[in-house]
């Protein structure tokens, strides 16, 4: 049984003159425990939209969810909330720190909502993660004294500090340079991988996607998979 399962996922939207907005129209996927997927789009296809439904965020106009054997609809909204804080940890594209917070602050904020020891240890777990991304010599600096590169390291740590069984990595690049999204996404990968982890990327550039075990297009609200097509390099064959 697949750790996360999606079966003719649609989601729609009422627009304000009452017409309705078919964002997804029945996607189907499966991702299985320590496997990395990612899900090709253009601007405007759903693949938020279908992130939210998969880290419990939001729920399908229609369709089927199950998160662990537990299919959606027997899930309560005390119970969703429950199994996203623990289970699911989301990577942003803008990284959404907390300004006012140094990166210590902003790692351990997860753990204040752990009912267990990880509230009371949740300095020594934020610390414990830094260093594991390589900022342990950064723990009092405030996301202004951070390059764009260790703020998206920062926010990796925040979402892997209460070792989600899911990563949702929503275009974790899309506001680095070349070089720096490289890093960040063989860290997120050897992270993943080490935990045993499922990863799902959310991702316009194919080198992201080629990254992945399977790759998926979301085109008019229909998953499909496919292989990545890579654009050579500048210069090549000239």
């Amino acid at each position: 049984m697949a750790f996360l399962s999606a079966r003719g996922i649609a989601r729609s939207v009422t627009l304000p003159d009452g017409d309705e907005l078919q964002i997804l129209r029945g996607a189907d996927l499966e991702v299985e425990v320590g496997e990395h997927v990612s899900i090709m789009g253009r601007s405007g296809s759903g693949k938020s939209t279908l992130l939210n439904i998969l880290g419990l965020l939001d729920a399908p106009t229609a369709g089927a969810l199950e998160f662990d054997g537990v299919p959606l609809e027997r899930m309560s909204l005390a119970r969703r909330d429950r199994t996203r804080g623990a289970s699911v940890g989301f990577v942003f594209q803008q990284f959404n720190l907390l300004p006012g917070r140094t990166a210590l602050e902003n790692v351990a904020m997860p753990l204040l909502y752990d009912g267990g020891p990880g509230f009371w240890r949740r300095r020594a777990i934020a610390t414990e993660m830094l260093e594991r991304v390589g900022l342990g010599d950064r723990l009092g600096q405030r996301p202004e004294r951070l390059s764009g590169g260790e703020q998206q390291r920062v926010a990796i740590a925040r979402a892997l500090v209460r070792s989600p069984r899911l990563i949702l990595a929503d275009e974790p690049t899309g506001a680095l340079d070349v070089d720096t999204g490289a890093t960040v996404m063989t860290l997120l990968d050897d992270i993943a991988s080490q935990s045993g982890a499922a990863l799902v990327t959310i991702t316009h550039d194919p080198h992201v996607a080629a990254r992945a075990q399977r790759v998926y297009r979301l085109s008019d609200g229909v998953l499909h998979e496919t292989a990545p097509v890579l654009e050579p390099a500048a210069g090549a064959g000239a």
